[in-house]
């Protein structure tokens, strides 16, 4: 998770960045209802700032090849 200062230093690359940024965009819902691109953590990190995340479990797949 960012700290707010980090935040605060942010240079957005994306229009949605922008967005975010200048406060005309204050909800994850309205990304989703206007179907943009989230292409910066920092925009996650600025709308959900109490998020966390957790890695569940890690597992070796093997891939499967047809040989024919």
């Amino acid at each position: 998770m960012m700290e707010m200062s980090s935040l605060d230093a942010w240079v957005p690359a994306t229009y949605v960045g922008r967005l975010v940024k200048e406060g005309k965009i204050t909800s994850i819902d309205e990304i989703f209802a206007n179907n943009l691109t989230i292409k910066e953590p920092e925009i996650v990190d600025a709308l959900l700032p109490d998020l966390k995340h957790e890695v569940i479990d890690v597992k070796i797949v093997q891939k499967q090849t047809d040989i024919a």
